[in-house]
């Protein structure tokens, strides 16, 4: 398994992150941090992890030059460095990639449109057919949409949509998590489903109802608020905040990008620039992506194996 590591904008709390993480992690050979030697060695200065640095210091490819940056404050210099590194990580043919935090405000000024790392690496790989997936243990939620605001979300709730996100749901559940014929729930839009819906949940029940002619073991829709404290190999949520307002309360919950050629993880925070170059940044996170990272590309390449011999 070759692993791609991104340093994320080194004004917020990746280089940090991979500086103290890294070298942690066990069964990790074949690895590049995509980034620059400099920014991580500055970081490592200021933070006393220059031992830390010293042990994952070949393992660093630069792709841009070095920069000026200060802590907490992201500017377009730093915007180009987190987009040198994934565009780094990308081409390298990593099978695993894992990113660190960027800053979407900023890599819209150098990269006008961009929504996110999802959408990028989709794009990349010329995949239309993705979704984002949070992941904590062994919840597996999947959004509908992702990041669209909610006046448009509405919008996007018709039957034949809600099915085949279902049926891709599945498919993804088998392909990535090694789980043969997954049951999966599914979220209302509503507060308390249908007793305040305007035909929303009912056209959400519409495409359950179609999915399980289909064959898929699906069930919902159930309210956001108790969804997941159901049991369901998988779970897919209708807008962002139904998974996130869960997710992020977990200590160490994921992002993961459903559909890719490769496998796409990150830790579920941001670049906290109100933290950066403090050394407080907590690392669980990110050190859980390395973990899930192996157990999804070995459940992957065991699906595709068994596919190529059907």
């Amino acid at each position: 398994m070759r692993v791609g590591i991104t340093i994320g904008d080194p004004s917020g709390i990746g280089p940090e992150l991979v500086l103290r993480a890294i070298p942690r992690i066990r069964r990790l050979d074949d690895y590049s941090i995509f980034g620059n030697r400099e920014v991580l060695s500055k970081t490592a200065r200021d933070l006393r992890l220059s031992s830390q640095y010293d042990s994952i210091k070949s393992h660093i490819i630069d792709v841009s030059g070095n920069i000026k940056f200060k802590y907490g404050i992201s500017t377009t210099t730093t915007a180009h460095a987190a987009l040198h590194s994934i565009n780094g990580a990308l081409k390298s043919g990593a099978e695993i990639i894992i990113t660190a935090p960027i800053v979407k405000h900023s890599m819209r000024r150098i990269l006008p449109g961009f929504i996110g790392h999802t959408e990028y690496f989709a794009d990349f790989f010329g995949v239309k057919d993705y979704a984002m997936v949070g992941l904590w243990r062994k919840k597996r939620i999947m959004l509908f949409t992702i990041h669209v605001p909610l006046r448009r979300v509405f919008k996007q709730l018709d039957a034949g949509s809600i099915t085949e996100r279902i049926c891709f749901f599945r498919k993804g559940l088998e392909r990535y998590f090694g789980i043969e014929n997954p049951e999966i729930g599914v979220s209302a839009v509503n507060p308390h489903a249908f007793e305040f819906s305007l035909g929303e949940d009912e056209e959400i029940r519409k495409g359950i109802v179609n999915a399980r002619r289909k064959g898929v073991r699906v069930s919902g829709p159930f309210p956001g608020d108790t969804l997941f404290s159901r049991r369901f190999d998988g779970f897919m949520a209708i807008y962002h905040d139904q998974a996130m307002v869960y997710l992020k309360s977990k200590k160490d919950g994921l992002n993961f990008t459903l559909g890719l050629p490769v496998v796409r993880l990150s830790p579920l925070y941001g670049s906290a620039l109100d933290i950066a170059g403090k050394g407080c940044a907590d690392i669980t996170g990110y050190m859980a992506a390395f973990t899930a990272g192996r157990r999804i590309y070995s459940s992957m390449k065991k699906y595709e194996e068994r596919v190529e011999h059907e």
